[in-house]
C-alpha cells in the first residue's frame, strides 16, 4: 500500500482495517456471477504450457475472509493449489475457519511482497482489492510470481449509481458523511497500468451487470460490514446510520425486498516472456 516515509504505523493499520468487521464482512458481502469466473478461467487456461508446474498455484492476493478464494476453488476445481494472501489478522482467521474442507491455504503477505518464489504462480488475482494496494508494485509482483503464459486478473463488484436512483441516493449519503469519499474510488486505468508493467501485455477487460436481492436485514449487514460506512458510523454515530439506511431502504423499496443493481468489472493481462 502507497505510504509517504514516516507513516509505517499507519500503513500497518490499514492492513488491518476490516479486522473489526470480518464476520460480517464474510456473511454479508456478495461473490461473483459465474459469467466473469468463466472468463477468468478460459483466460487462464488459454495461455497454458506443458511445462507449466503441477499442481497449477492460484494466488488470490488480498483475500480477506475468502469469498474471491473459494469462487477460484469452485471455478478450477480440486486440483490447483489455491492459496490466499491476506495480511489482516482476523481476516485471514475467518477465512480460515471457513475454509477447512476446501484445500485452500491462507499465508500473511502484502500486495507488494508476496511470499512466494519467481515463476511459480497460473495466476495472480486481487478481488475487491487492489485500490489498497500500490499499483506498480502489485503489478511488478505479479510479473515476477507468474510463469510465461500466465494471468494477472482485477476482479471488483460495484453499485451501479447509474442505474435508477437508490444507488445514487446510497452513494450520496456516503459522500455528505463519509471521510471524503467518493463513489468513484475504484476507477483507475487498470488496463493501462498492467500494460505499463514490464513483462505484462495483452492486456483486456470484461463486464457483466446484475441485481443483488436482499432482505432489510442482509442490506444492513452488507452496508455496516464497509469501512467506508464506518466513517459514516463514526460522524453520525451507530443509530442514526442504521435509521439513514433504514429509511433509505424504505423510501425506494416499500415491499422491503432491496434490489441492488451491480456491475462487475474483470481485467486480465498475461505474462509476455
Amino acid at each position: 500500500m502507497s505510504e509517504r516515509p514516516g507513516n509505517e504505523d499507519r500503513m500497518i493499520d490499514r492492513t488491518q482495517a476490516f479486522d473489526r468487521l470480518s464476520r460480517d464482512y464474510g456473511r454479508f458481502r456478495p461473490g461473483y456471477p459465474a459469467p466473469v469466473l468463466g472468463r477468468l478461467r478460459s483466460h487462464v487456461r488459454e495461455g497454458a504450457h506443458d511445462s507449466w508446474p503441477r499442481p497449477w498455484l492460484l494466488l488470490d492476493v488480498g483475500s480477506g475472509t475468502g469469498i474471491s478464494t473459494r469462487a477460484l476453488r469452485r471455478a478450477f476445481g480440486t486440483e490447483p493449489r489455491v492459496v490466499g494472501v491476506e495480511p489482516g489478522h482476523a481476516m485471514r482467521d475467518t477465512a480460515d475457519t471457513a475454509d477447512t474442507a476446501d484445500r485452500i491455504e491462507y499465508v500473511d503477505g502484502r500486495a507488494e511482497e508476496i511470499p512466494f518464489p519467481d515463476a511459480s504462480a497460473v495466476l495472480v488475482l486481487a478481488a475487491q482489492a487492489v485500490h489498497w494496494f500500490d499499483r506498480p508494485a502489485f503489478y511488478a509482483e505479479a510479473a515476477r510470481l507468474l510463469v510465461p503464459g500466465g494471468t494477472v486478473a482485477v476482479l471488483a463488484n460495484d453499485r451501479d449509481w447509474t442505474v435508477g436512483t437508490f444507488v445514487d441516493a446510497y452513494e450520496s449519503l456516503m459522500e455528505e458523511h463519509g471521510d471524503d469519499y467518493r463513489r468513484d474510488y475504484r476507477v483507475h486505468d487498470t488496463l493501462g497500468e498492467m500494460e505499463a508493467q514490464d513483462g505484462l501485455g495483452e492486456a483486456v477487460g470484461f463486464t457483466t451487470s446484475w441485481t443483488r436481492e436482499l432482505g432489510l436485514e442482509q442490506f444492513l449487514g452488507n452496508a455496516m460490514s464497509s469501512t467506508k460506512m464506518a466513517a459514516v458510523r463514526r460522524g453520525l454515530g451507530e443509530e442514526r446510520t442504521r435509521d439513514a439506511l433504514t429509511a433509505l431502504a424504505g423510501e425506494h423499496f416499500p415491499d422491503g425486498n432491496v434490489r441492488i443493481p451491480y456491475v462487475t468489472r474483470l481485467f486480465l493481462a498475461r505474462r509476455t516472456s
